[in-house]
């Protein structure tokens, strides 16, 4: 195997299937700029969740972009993809819905793309979902099973950095959706829409939690978002989402 940045974070996170993280053990034992990633990020991740929430500028989303797109010293290959992902850490508790976008954007890439992360749970049966879920702790709103052309096809658990997300996916031909379930404070408006890396994004929020909604087309996003406006009112909290249990 060469290297494959993308995979050593995934690795880090605990999203991979066995086959491939079997395989970026055996290249890691023989390369040493990948088994530096996978200890950096480790001991990043470590800190942070020893972290107080964060107390932030206001120009602080600005500052970033600025950075990110002007970096005034070379670094590492794996460096500026990490450090986006950083920034969308500290600011999806601050309420900047443009970070919060980009992180998911890249999580519905990555599990669509060639290395795709496979589905934990595979089923077109939206109350079969939402019941695996429900067995390891974690309340999604009613799914649909389908829409224009777009079906469930199963769902899993995703690191999103600091928190764990049930991810759902949908696929239909070529195109494909994610439905993110992510829980946790988040202080932007009950609704919110916007474009990030190439993707439409609708972010809803009810009840302490965020359902994200994730894809290349904007009427695929909207019909899918169309479909939760009348099933998110919950009157009651529910449990926290929590890692899948073993």
């Amino acid at each position: 195997m060469s290297c494959r940045p993308e995979l050593v974070t995934g690795y880090v996170d605990g999203a991979l299937d066995a086959q491939t993280t079997a395989e970026i053990e055996a290249h890691l034992g023989s390369c040493e700029t990948c088994r530096t990633q996978a200890g950096f990020e480790r001991e990043l991740r470590h800190r942070l969740a020893e972290l107080p929430p964060p107390s932030l500028p206001l120009d602080l989303e600005r500052e970033v972009r600025r950075r990110l797109e002007h970096p005034r010293t070379p670094i590492l290959r794996w460096a500026l993809p990490l450090a986006a992902s950083l920034a969308a850490l500290l600011l999806w508790g601050r309420g900047l819905p443009a970070f919060v976008a980009w992180e998911l954007a890249r999580d519905h890439a990555h599990c669509f793309s060639a290395s795709r992360v496979p589905a934990e749970v595979w089923s077109p049966d939206a109350e079969r979902i939402a019941r695996w879920f429900e067995s390891r702790g974690t309340m999604v709103p009613p799914l649909p099973s389908g829409t224009d052309g777009l079906e469930l096809v199963g769902g899993r658990y995703c690191p999103l950095l600091d928190r764990f997300a049930a991810h759902v996916y949908y696929e239909g031909g070529r195109r494909q959706l994610s439905v993110f379930v992510v829980s946790g404070p988040a202080r932007f408006e009950e609704t919110w829409a916007g474009r990030s890396r190439g993707h439409s994004i609708r972010l809803l929020r009810s009840s302490g939690r965020t359902v994200a909604i994730v894809a290349t087309r904007e009427e695929d996003v909207e019909a899918v978002a169309a479909t939760f406006t009348t099933s998110l009112a919950w009157s009651t909290p529910r449990r926290a989402l929590v890692p899948p249990v073993s």
